[in-house]
């Protein structure tokens, strides 16, 4: 029995597939979705013969539609123009999506509408979820050399299946959701395959698809662990590649991105950086300012290292109190030190980066997406909101303000115990003033990342009219990736307020409601 040209479900019981579109007559009598039909372009000799022509009209018209297959032609037609009927141009919203096209150019069909919908899903997502470096150097992008090593990697690849399942997700719906989760399946079980291949797993296809897998289960499952499965994968990756990573452009875009986020698992789990990380920044160019960040933040997490351990060892013998009181102390001078230099800095670069605080009055209160669903924002109960001229700054912006915020609260924790080891039954009046102040740096420092939320959630980008605002085309699926990561140092974070909490709580339950698979 030939099964080599068959559907997927077919090739799996081996049973002869009819090769109808878009369903065969076995997935039919099923009631299974039919996938992995093969092109038209494979059928050399189909249309030659008049009478398997007639035989193929025949069937495909006495065979029903199933239910699945006529809701998909059902939304396709609503969501597809007509070729004999063009597009409505006095339609403001269209006008809006192509201000660049003249009268005549909108009565036409765009040749991109006339691609397969997984060609756009693959296009879409690369306009969502990548961001170009500006022309200032400030902002290096996210994700900007991805398209090209997609298109540069082999079909099937581990690459090739991670990008398409972010692309599908991202489509959402019930067939691109089914095939959303197979193709994330497939990356997993891919990953597990190179896993032991020394060469394949550091390679820069690999670490990408990792990260997209990440991503993947963060934006689309509603993954509640910010620290994931795939750490200690990360980290082993990163090891395997070495120094040489440092020096391309493509490969040192790459270890940016990972370097990010491995600090990010660092901030939250307060661990101590792998030696690794100390021999990198070694290398790097510091008066950059996304890599100073790099190397305050890998000296903030040293800090809170020696702090978490010195907390957890606090209850030993009365024989090596006396000692740890002194490393406390130390302690608590280095994480002072070190706030004062870093906080120069900090406002230094604020100017550079052009924070803006603006009035809320000027944050759309609700937004529009690609199919003009109406979408509210989550409560933003605060008088000014934050901007930058980049999502990626206001990416780093919050990393920054973020591990502050830990680092405080390290210090917050030291102030404490260096006051229960003095054997004082409280407080006097000079440590509680001490205590109060670092409490309200935390909250300012908590606020300031709070009222980025609007802008990475597309709030404030392109308003149409009052309380209303339209998505940014480019990397907005990124800002609300971001998003998250700030939201998680909040409510992760000990002493932040119960209204800060909550209120990252209701952002990222936004999120997962919009684009979590079902």
């Amino acid at each position: 029995m030939n099964t080599v040209r068959a559907c997927l479900p077919c090739k799996a019981a081996k049973v002869t597939c009819d090769l109808a579109r878009p369903t065969c007559g076995s997935c039919n009598e099923q009631n299974i979705i039919c996938t992995g039909l093969p092109l038209d372009s494979l059928f050399v000799f189909r249309n030659e013969n008049e009478v398997a022509k007639r035989n193929s009209r025949r069937a495909r018209g006495q065979r029903r539609q199933s239910p699945e297959a006529a809701l998909v032609s059902l939304q396709a037609e609503q969501s597809s123009p007509n070729p004999e009927e063009p597009f409505n141009v006095s339609d403001h919203r269209l006008r809006e999506s192509y201000p660049w096209l003249n009268y005549w150019a909108l009565t036409q069909i765009p040749n991109s509408l006339k691609r397969d919908a997984e060609t756009r899903a693959i296009e879409r997502f690369f306009v969502n979820w990548t961001l170009y470096p500006d022309n200032r150097g400030l902002s290096p992008g996210y994700m900007d050399d991805l398209p090209r090593l997609y298109y540069s990697t082999e079909a099937d690849s581990v690459l090739w299946s991670s990008v398409r399942a972010v692309a599908y997700a991202d489509i959402g719906g019930g067939s691109f959701q089914v095939k959303a989760r197979q193709q994330y399946g497939t990356a997993l079980n891919q990953m597990r395959v190179i896993a032991n291949d020394q060469q394949q797993i550091a390679s820069d296809t690999t670490l990408y698809a990792t990260l997209l897998m990440d991503d993947f289960e963060l934006m689309y499952l509603g993954r509640n662990d910010p620290l994931g499965p795939h750490r200690d994968a990360i980290k082993h990756i990163l090891r395997n590649r070495g120094d040489g990573q440092l020096y391309t452009p493509t490969r040192f875009s790459l270890w940016r991105l990972i370097h990010y986020r491995l600090q990010f698992w660092q901030m939250l789990s307060r661990d101590e950086p792998i030696m690794e990380q100390q021999a990198w920044l070694s290398k790097l160019n510091l008066e950059r300012p996304e890599l100073r960040i790099c190397a305050e933040v890998l000296k903030m997490h040293v800090l809170n290292a020696a702090a978490k351990q010195l907390a957890q060892t606090s209850d030993r013998i009365e024989a090596i109190r006396a000692n740890q009181l002194d490393r406390v102390q130390q302690l608590i001078q280095d994480i002072q030190n070190h706030l004062v230099v870093t906080e120069s800095w900090t406002s230094e670069m604020a100017a550079v980066w052009k924070v803006h605080i603006d009035d809320r009055r000027s944050i759309g209160q609700f937004q529009t997406d690609d199919i003009g669903t109406i979408i509210p924002m989550p409560n933003f109960p605060y008088p000014t909101f934050l901007s930058y001229d980049d999502l990626w700054l206001a990416y780093i912006w919050n990393f920054y303000s973020a591990n502050l915020m830990i680092l405080r609260e390290s210090l917050v924790d030291m102030l404490s115990l260096a006051n229960r080891m003095q054997g004082q039954g409280s407080p006097n009046i000079d440590q509680t003033e001490g205590l109060r102040q670092q409490r309200d740096w935390i909250e300012q420092l908590s606020a300031s990342i709070l009222g980025s939320f609007p802008m990475l959630l597309g709030f404030t980008d392109g308003k149409t009219q009052p309380g209303w605002s339209r998505l940014p085309q480019q990397g907005k699926m990124a800002g609300r990736l971001f998003a998250l990561f700030a939201m998680w140092a909040i409510q992760k974070a000990k002493f932040t307020s119960t209204q800060h909490k909550q209120t990252a709580s209701e952002v990222i339950d936004w999120i997962n409601s919009r684009h979590g698979l079902r």
